[in-house]
């Protein structure tokens, strides 16, 4: 910052504080620069910043003056005990209704960065990412002679709408989900799509079912917005919705979050019985599906079971997506596929906390769609995810098969990991940071408080030499 603006700001402050008196002279220009060690056209640049925000007027042939139509300060005074480096303040001086910490109480947020070795919880390679041509497509973007529109605002409420046509073909070809440009909206992220949605499902409150285990963040913005979860069983099929149906005849239901496909936690996917079912329930009951499908792009062993908006005859399926899982997370790409009307007043709403996205970052991914540039990446993150699943399963089985029990995902980031009831992984989490290694403990993933000591490894974003110096330390503190 330049010096006279650092001058100035030290006035300000000190005028703010009551340091500085309202009406008080102000040392001449050569005198303070004398002061301060500094050429004195820095003092006049300073006073004529001061002077035009306002602060200080200038009398001619009399000197500065502190402006004296400025509130006088009259606290309780000074402390002389006062801190040396600046802090920042620990509680506000206002009242405020605290509306998050509860929710989060569960769900603590832990940073994994730090660490030396890390098992996550399911994150990609963002080493993978088509980061070269993404970068390669904004400076295109950026030598063309009309760029500069592109800058300015947009009426595109639901997002680019070439974005929208490359998702609307490619949902079609991969998931057989064949809508319109108009049933598609692009957000930050599924997280948004979540907070746009239950907000505007649960205007007047409702029951939402979730599964036992479930994606916490999802149950966070369900109860944010009134909703009131009701917890339903997963087992190795899915979310068992032979229990639904029962819930059904005794309460209104209206909404159920479901990821059919590589649950979370717990990596099982949806039988097609119980899909089939669920469609017909929603029919029946008159309640909303909404589907997470995070990972779909990532299965191994067979084909992926097709998402339930494609199956979706009623209008009863609202599809969301992300691109953080497939390509990196700092990539802010969600989507939404539902009824145009719903959409449109999503955007309405969306436009209030985030006026129309990222406009560059959008038409670069499209751009990425267009080229076939998504779909390689996609093609090799598949293969090396492939044999990065299948090493983690030898570790586990070698080195913690006395330990821990897993079933080998069909896809997905992460395995299910299910440590022996006599170990408490949570412990065991808090004695693996010691020796460098992050490992999210059980509470994580049990928001019921009910002890299931299980723990999503994510394979993807740690090659075989990362996981397997990770699986040693682990194992030392088991």
């Amino acid at each position: 910052m330049p010096i006279y603006i650092q001058i100035a700001n030290g006035f300000i402050t000190e005028i703010l504080g009551g340091k500085i008196a309202s009406g008080l002279k102000l040392p001449g220009s050569r005198l303070l620069a004398t002061q301060l060690q500094v050429h004195r056209k820095t003092i006049v640049a300073a006073y004529e910043e001061l002077e035009t925000q306002g602060w200080i007027i200038s009398v001619p042939a009399k000197g500065s003056f502190v402006n004296d139509k400025i509130p006088v300060y009259n606290g309780k005074g000074f402390s002389t005990n006062i801190p040396t480096e600046k802090t920042g303040l620990k509680k506000a001086s206002f009242d405020f209704k605290p509306r998050f910490e509860k929710l989060f109480e569960t769900n603590p947020v832990l940073s994994s960065s730090n660490f030396l070795h890390r098992i996550d919880d399911g994150n990609p390679d963002i080493r993978l990412a088509p980061i070269k041509a993404l970068a390669r497509h904004y400076r295109s973007f950026m030598n063309q002679p009309n760029f500069y529109k592109n800058l300015g605002y947009t009426n595109e409420l639901k997002g680019s709408i070439h974005l929208r046509k490359e998702l609307m073909q490619y949902l079609s070809e991969t998931r057989s989900v064949n809508v319109l440009p108009e049933n598609i909206m692009i957000t930050r992220g599924s997280v948004m799509g979540f907070y746009l949605l239950f907000q505007t499902l649960l205007q007047d409150g409702g029951n939402v079912l979730v599964g036992t285990t479930n994606f916490q963040t999802a149950n966070n913005i369900i109860q944010h917005s009134n909703g009131k979860l009701i917890y339903v069983p997963v087992d190795e099929n899915g979310i068992d919705v032979d229990v639904v149906e029962k819930i059904c005849k005794g309460k209104t239901i209206r909404a159920i979050y479901i990821i059919p496909h590589h649950h979370h936690p717990t990596t099982v996917s949806l039988s097609a019985e119980r899909r089939m079912k669920l469609l017909m329930l929603a029919e029946e009951h008159n309640f909303v599906i909404v589907e997470d499908d995070y990972d779909y792009d990532f299965h191994y062993d067979s084909a992926p079971l097709l998402p339930l908006a494609s199956h979706d005859r009623f209008g009863r399926v609202i599809y969301v997506g992300s691109l953080s899982k497939s390509v990196a997370p700092a990539f802010r790409i969600g989507f939404i596929v539902g009824p145009a009307d719903l959409l449109t007043e999503l955007a309405y709403f969306r436009r209030i906390i985030d006026r129309q996205g990222d406009r560059l970052l959008e038409r670069a991914i499209a751009t990425l769609f267009e080229e076939g540039e998504i779909r390689r990446h996609l093609r090799k993150a598949l293969k090396t995810y492939r044999l990065r699943r299948d090493h983690l399963d030898d570790l586990l089985q070698t080195e913690l098969g006395n330990y821990v029990n897993f079933k080998s995902p069909d896809g997905g980031l992460a395995t299910w990991v299910r440590f022996d009831p006599k170990l408490d992984l949570n412990a065991i989490s808090e004695k693996a940071k010691t020796k460098n290694l992050f490992i999210a403990p059980a509470t994580k993933y049990n928001p019921l408080g009910e002890n299931k000591n299980g723990a999503r490894f994510g394979f993807a974003s740690r090659t075989e030499a990362e996981m397997t110096a990770a699986i040693d330390v682990l194992k030392s503190c088991l």
